[in-house]
């Protein structure tokens, strides 16, 4: 081998060598990992734990870019910020546990206690579909999907003594933590309200991978809603984004005085799994208009509540019990909640 030849190869050998050095650090820090596993009927390559204990990635054709979309720091114009929670501090799975069975509150161990309110273990939620069991369905990670800091909720369920359980969770933020009740800590009248989520599986999907056609299958659904703080339905009830996981994001305008009936209705052409979605309800006197990534898709003017309402969001069984290979999960960026301070509505769409 001339020397030339040799000095070529050595160059190659270097590059490899640097190569093969990135690749090893990037599995040391847990971005690549060598395997394939599914959720939802997606492939995913794990560069997240598996799905009993992480989501897996998006089945999108193309790779996801790592691009946070922080937390704005103030609202708009017309609007003073009363809450902002972006999940900077990470919680394990277990470490969402309520102070006592017979109430909201978080346990003082846990670093959200001051911010959020959350049922109990073994109460029923999505019309008792489901069982709200924040202590082994919630936690908090450091980065999940480009994001940095995020509340996750595994929808999962168990076979316990031959019945299936579908396990959820329920949250709602704590607006005026200085105030005497529940009702004064989480309520107002007006605000506006903003979300960054998504989701991932939750459903079974068909013989071909895809979302069922069935209507009547269970799966897991969250409702981001805005519900009356004194439990007086007939006052109304806004939903939005409502929808089961992997579905097309709806919205629900109840009927005050008859809040069976929704007075008004309408489904966004996004699904909630194909990527990081940011919805707002502004409630002004009068007016509920809905936006998705920044854009109105709904501007509603009748059975707009006039009473005090409070946020949150409550995910579990939808349609029907899941069933046990139905597991999914609800991921949370940010949430900001503001007060109403003159803002004017938008024109009509």
């Amino acid at each position: 081998m001339s020397a030339s030849s040799r000095t070529t190869r050595r160059g190659w050998l270097a590059r490899i060598g640097a190569v093969v050095g990135v690749l090893a650090l990037l599995v040391g820090a847990g971005y690549l990992r060598g395997s394939t596993s599914y959720i939802g009927g997606f492939p995913v390559p794990t560069i997240f734990p598996t799905p009993t204990t992480s989501p897996a990635a998006s089945g999108d054709s193309e790779p996801e870019p790592v691009t946070p979309w922080p937390m704005p720091e103030q609202p708009p114009s017309g609007w003073t910020r009363l809450y902002g929670e972006d999940f900077s501090t990470s919680v394990p799975l277990g470490g969402f546990t309520n102070a006592s069975n017979t109430d909201w509150y978080l346990a003082d161990s846990n670093p959200y206690a001051r911010t959020l309110r959350s049922y109990p273990d073994g109460w029923g939620t999505t019309h008792n579909r489901s069982l709200n069991f924040a202590s082994k369905t919630a936690d908090v990670v450091r980065d999940e999907f480009g994001a940095r800091g995020v509340f996750r909720l595994h929808g999962y369920t168990p076979t316990t003594a031959g019945t299936d359980s579908a396990l959820g969770g329920s949250f709602f933020p704590v607006l005026h933590p200085g105030a005497k009740t529940n009702a004064e800590q989480m309520g107002q009248t007006y605000g506006r309200y903003t979300v960054r989520f998504r989701t991932i599986g939750g459903y079974r999907p068909d013989v071909n991978g895809a979302y069922p056609s069935d209507s009547k299958l269970g799966r897991f659904g969250t409702a981001f809603l805005l519900w009356p703080v004194n439990d007086q339905w007939a006052e109304g009830e806004v939903d939005y984004p409502e929808m089961p996981w992997g579905a097309k994001i709806a919205g629900y305008v109840h009927q005050i005085g008859n809040p069976r009936v929704n007075g008004d209705s309408f489904k966004a052409p996004v699904t909630t799994d194909r990527g990081w979605q940011t919805a707002t309800i502004e409630w002004y006197p009068g007016v509920l208009a809905f936006y998705l990534d920044g854009q109105l898709i709904r501007r509603v003017t009748e059975n707009v509540p006039d009473t005090a309402m409070r946020w949150g969001f409550q995910s579990g069984g939808a349609v029907a019990v899941p069933p046990p290979d139905a597991e999914g999960y609800l991921l949370v960026d940010w949430i900001t909640v503001d007060a109403y301070d003159g803002a004017t509505p938008p024109s009509q769409q």
